[in-house]
Order: structure tokens, then sequence, then C-alpha cells
């Protein structure tokens, strides 16, 4: 890909306002108001999501005693499961055919962060995993005693006393999305991240980042509290992607309640804050609901709205955040880079790993290129196969220690005593599978897990989930679909600050169009996004037509040309082709941004004739080039007799014909005869 350090000259200051609905009666009553830790919520059962409170299940659990002994002391260590299973073997990327942008992963951490935390138990309790003898990476000496360490889960005090008892493990957060990730789960962390005055959040960098640790509260962090920044989550300094996201909505917060404040001048910082809190949590629950849930789980997986439900509690289920909604790993890309708003390099490009805990990487402009990376490149495809950087962290050199996510995903199911796959599924109500090729149609991999677990009644639930064969229409499986569906579902229902029932109708039409595209639009210096920053599935599609007469149309007469090769090609030359049906149709994907060219197999004796078809594009957002059509002619001198995929003397490489994706809308290109 072409690249060049250029940035755009659009500064934070020029963030835009408009009119918000002002702020209802109601709001200033305490009980219309949401708890930072979920009490109340539920005026019957006023725990219910509350943080503290035990997570639910889908089914029964299953520890080795039954009552809290980890599961599965029968199957292979977490690590061999992981060298099994989810060994990805090669460097390259494996880009998802679903169409989802690297936004599917970073959001869905996100929100993650927003729904469930269970901590680790005090005093640890180890729950090492056991490393296979000559691991490459943890065991390169084959001593035989190398571990992965881990320790396992806090448990909800007077839990795992006996079988009628078994033990369980609690939500350090608020059940529903309701933006604590961003404002907290406590009302002392809620306060120290305001300034208290006019409703605003603190920042640092001139309101462009989060404020710093300063007061020393609890913190996942890598060294001196201080240098890392403080937010609603313990966990926002993970990684950059993350960290970019919760950035981006303590600046929309901020810039609601200038808003707000301009059209109310006698509103207190409490009503300003407030007011902005409500609407941010909105675009949140908005934004999920309808961009990020169907991009992966197929549209109208979770049911339409109809209104709160008292009687359903939305506590998070140890089956989605111990498991299904752990997919996200798999997705997980092991470079990260920095874009500006033409999808041009603006900081050196790095390893996932070098992301972890970075907070440094939001300045100097790191923000602003994250989210316009996230929306700018595919998710990788959602399959067993895990990259590197997760699977494979170390601590030093091979053998000095380190992490395995997928081995760590594995094992913390066991830890929290998760059924297996098939009573899982049972428990959900679908049928139970009665062989290995039934959960997936790969028969290579239906044999390894054969020998992996020997019985399809004991297999990992994570396991099992990922190695499913997707539902129709979506990026998983068909039953960590119903884990999902039915969490989002109970969320949704069981939250009586639902923002469809919270939020007036004017205040319900003032959030509707503010997408995440359009949010990260309105602050940051990027503009050039696709209207749904979830989707990222550039394509090339056209005709190839025998253009009897030669003048660059396809006209009545004329027919297509089947089992012609389109090239595209980029600096290191030709990358992918499509091959035209027997309409002569064809399309090219694998996409991403950057500068290519395009060309069509021209045989011996043949020529082209369409003089306007484009021969370059330039891809810097997600954009369908459609109606891209080759108009080729018999001139002799060579065979009639079939085409092949050698004589290329069609290509073109970057020159002549290029256009550029912003002038393409909707996949038409306007201003050119491909209409």
């Amino acid at each position: 890909m072409k690249t060049n350090t250029k940035r755009s000259r659009r500064s934070v200051s020029s963030f835009t306002f408009e009119p918000v609905q002002p702020l209802e009666a109601r709001l200033l009553m305490a009980s219309a108001i949401r708890s930072y830790d979920g009490s109340g919520n539920n005026l019957l059962h006023p725990t219910w999501g509350q943080t503290g409170t035990a997570l639910q299940r889908v089914a029964p659990p299953a520890y080795g005693d039954m009552i809290s002994t980890p599961a599965g002391a029968d199957r292979p260590s977490a690590r061999d499961i992981s060298n099994i299973i989810f060994q990805q073997h090669h460097s390259e990327d494996i880009f998802n055919q679903e169409g989802m942008s690297a936004f599917v992963y970073a959001w869905g951490q996100f929100i993650d962060h927003d729904l469930d935390l269970t901590n680790n138990a005090s005093p640890p309790t180890a729950f090492n995993i056991p490393v296979p003898q000559g691991d490459p990476s943890f065991d390169p000496n084959w001593t035989g005693t190398q571990v992965i360490s881990l320790n396992r889960s806090q448990w909800v005090t007077g839990t795992g006393t006996s079988t009628s008892n078994p033990r369980q493990q609690p939500n350090s957060v608020t059940a529903f999305i309701d933006g604590s990730m961003i404002y907290g789960s406590d009302p002392v962390r809620a306060a120290a991240l305001r300034t208290f005055h006019d409703g605003l959040m603190k920042t640092t960098a001139n309101g462009t980042e989060l404020p710093y640790n300063t007061l020393g509260l609890e913190n996942q962090d890598a060294g001196p509290p201080d240098q890392f920044f403080l937010a609603g989550d313990v966990r926002a300094n993970e990684n950059a992607e993350l960290t970019s996201l919760q950035v981006l909505f303590v600046r929309e917060h901020n810039r609601l309640a200038g808003v707000i404040k301009q059209q109310n001048r006698r509103w207190s910082d409490e009503q300003i804050y407030q007011q902005a809190r409500r609407l941010v949590i909105g675009e949140i629950q908005q934004i999920t609901y309808n961009e990020f849930l169907p991009s992966f789980l197929k549209k109208n997986a979770v049911p339409a709205y109809t209104g709160y439900k008292p009687n359903v509690n939305a506590q998070i289920a140890s089956e989605f955040s111990t498991a299904a909604f752990r997919f996200g790993h798999s997705i997980l890309g092991d470079d990260v880079q920095f874009f500006d708003d033409d999808a041009q390099i603006t900081l050196p490009d790095l390893k996932l790993t070098d992301t972890f805990f970075a907070p440094q990487l939001q300045l100097n402009g790191g923000t602003d290129g994250l989210l316009k990376y996230l929306a700018a490149v595919s998710a990788q495809e959602s399959d067993p196969l895990m990259v590197n950087s997760i699977r494979n962290f170390l601590f030093g050199p091979p053998g000095a220690g380190g992490f395995d996510l997928s081995a760590l995903d594995v094992q913390r199911g066991r830890d929290h005593g998760l059924a297996d796959y098939n009573t899982v599924r049972a428990s959900l109500g679908l049928p139970r599978i009665t062989s290995f090729d039934q959960i997936t149609s790969n028969h290579s991999l239906a044999l390894t897990l054969q020998a992996t677990y020997g019985s399809v009644d004991n297999v990992d639930l994570f396991v099992g989930g990922m190695v499913e064969n997707h539902a129709p229409g979506a990026a998983v499986g068909e039953t960590f679909q119903a884990i999902i569906a039915n969490q989002f579902t109970r969320t949704r229902d069981g939250d009586r600050f639902w923002y469809q029932r919270d939020l007036s109708p004017a205040e319900q039409r003032f959030i509707q169009p503010l997408t995440l595209s359009q949010i990260i639009k309105k602050n940051s210096t990027i503009t050039n996004l696709q209207p749904d920053a979830f989707h990222f599935d550039v394509y090339v599609s056209g005709k190839v037509f025998n253009d009897i007469n030669g003048n660059g149309r396809m006209d009545r007469n004329e027919q297509p040309v089947a089992n012609t090769f389109v090239y595209i090609s980029d600096e290191g030359g030709i990358f992918d082709w499509s091959q035209t049906d027997s309409q002569g149709n064809y399309k090219l994907n694998r996409i991403q941004v950057g500068d290519y060219g395009l060309s069509v197999d021209l045989p011996d004796g043949w020529v082209q004739t369409t003089t306007n078809t484009l021969s370059s594009i330039h891809v810097n957002k997600d954009v369908h080039f459609a109606n891209v059509n080759w108009g080729v002619r018999f001139v002799g001198g060579g065979t009639t007799g079939g085409t092949s995929a050698s004589g290329i003397s069609g290509l073109t490489g970057f020159t002549g014909g290029g256009i550029d994706a912003g002038n393409v809308v909707d996949g038409k290109i306007f201003g050119d005869s491909l209409i």
C-alpha cells in the first residue's frame, strides 16, 4: 500500500454542536436517575443486575465434585488444546467473509467491559495450565515442568458449600448497558472522573484524552498508577484500540454537556452531567443493538423490543462472559496501524502486543488514527484460529513465561464449572449432537476433536462453540448465537432505564442518527467513514462482454464472455483474480485499503474496447466499485478458442483510468459512464 504521513488539519475544537432536548422534570428526582452500581433498577428486585451479585447460568454447574473444584480434570491441558485446535500456522491474515470491520472486536471488548468483570480470588488460588514438554514457546528446554500461570476467580461468599449450593462467581460491574466503563460502577469512581463544573468529565491534552490515575484508584496497569489513564472500568488501558473508544465517549459526553449548557444557562452541573450521561448511554445502547449485533449475530437474532419486563433478570450468564462472548478473540489481528482520513499511515505500525497497557499511544493523533484504522480494515475470520500475539505472548525469550489467551479461555470455563458443550446446547433447547461431524463440516477438524476429547459429551463449551459451523447469516455457530442473543435480549428487556423507555420521543429522535461513524466524525479529525463503521467489505464487480462492433458498450445483441480472468494487483504484483461466470460476471474482494491496478486477461488477437473502464482504484474506506465492465473484441492474429490465465497484456498497473473511492456513492460511479 502506498502511504504518506499527511494529516488532516481539522482540529478538535471544530466539533459540532446541535440542539438537545431539554431535561425533563422527572430526571430531577433521584429515583429516576440510574444508580452507578445498578441497584434499584428493578423496583421489585432491587439487587438484580447490581455489582457484586452472582452471575447467572444457562446450564447447571458441572464442577469436578459438583460443588467447587474445576471441571474437566479428565480433559487434555488447555495449552495442549490450544496447540491442537487454535494455532494459526502461518502469519498471513485470514480476513473474514462476513464483511466485519475491526470495530466488531473493539466494540465487543468495549461493551463487554460495560457488562461484566469477575476478579481473581484473594488470596490467590492457583489453577495453572500445564505446558506440554518441549512446547516451543513455553518449554523450549524440554523441562516438562512449565506452566502458564492462572488464579481462580473469586466466588460469592457463602456459595460452594454443598451440591445444593455450588460455587458462584460475582459480577463486579453492573449487568446493564449503562456506560459503566465510562462513568464507573460506584459513586467514588464516578466522582473521581468528574470536574463538577458544567457537567464535564475530566480530561487531559486540552480535552482530547482521558485523565491520569493521580488518585491511585484501583486500576489494571503495568507501572506507576499516575502514568496510566483513569476511566470508569479498571481495564481501560488494556490495549490501545479499546482505549481509543474510552477516549471517544468521554469526548462525546463533554460535547453533549457543552450543548446542554449552551441551551440551559441556569442548569446546575449535576443536571447537565446527568442529561449528557443519559444521552451517551442511549447512544451506546442504540449502536450495540442496531449496528454491532447485526454485524455478526444475524439480523433479527435479537427480537424487537416490546417494552420493559420487570420479571426479567438482566444479570450476565457465565456461559456468555466466560465462553460465548469470547469469540471475538478469534477475529483479532496481529498488527495495529494508525491511519489519517485517507487511510494513509501516520505512525509506525505495531504488533498487537506492543499496544498492551500503552496509554502513550493515544497521544499525537493516536486516538484518531486508531479509530480510522478500526473502521478501515477487515477483522480476521471468525474461526478457531488465533493470531500469535495472543496465543504465544511471551514475557521475554521462549521459556521465560507468558500467556496464551485461547488456553486461558478454556481454563477459565473449567474454573467456573461450565457444563460441557452438549449439555449447554440441551439447556438452550438445541438438539444434542451425536458425532463430531455434526459440530463442524471440516472432517479433518472433526477427527482432531474426536482424538482430543473422545466423546461429544466431554467437549469444553468454548472449544465446541468456536469450531461450530456458522449459523446461517451469522459469524458464529448456533450455540454461541443462542447464548449471545439470549443475553442481549435479557440485558435490554430487564433494564428499566432502557433508552426506548427512558428517553423522550424528542430525545430518541436526537440520538437516532448518531451512529458510531457519526460520533467519530463529531469528536475527532476523522470525517471520511462509511455509514456503518462495523462493515468493511470492499469489492470490484462487473461484466466482461464480447464487444463485436467495438463501440465500448454492451449492446443488445452482444454476448457475455465466460471463463475469463479479471486481475487485481498491488505493488507486489497480481494477488487475486476472479473468473467470469456463464453471464460474464465477476467479483473481486479480499481488498483492503490501498492502491490497486485492475486488468482483464487478453489472449492473442483480442483487444480491450472499453477505454473508460477503471484500471486503478484507491481504497480508503468500505466502498463498492460496481459495474466495472470490460468490453473485449477479437481483431485477428491469434486464436479465438477460449481464454487463458497467461497473457496479461492488459495489465496497466496504477496509471490511467483511476478513480478515487470518494467519487463512489452507493457503489455507483458518477461523472463517468459506469452507472
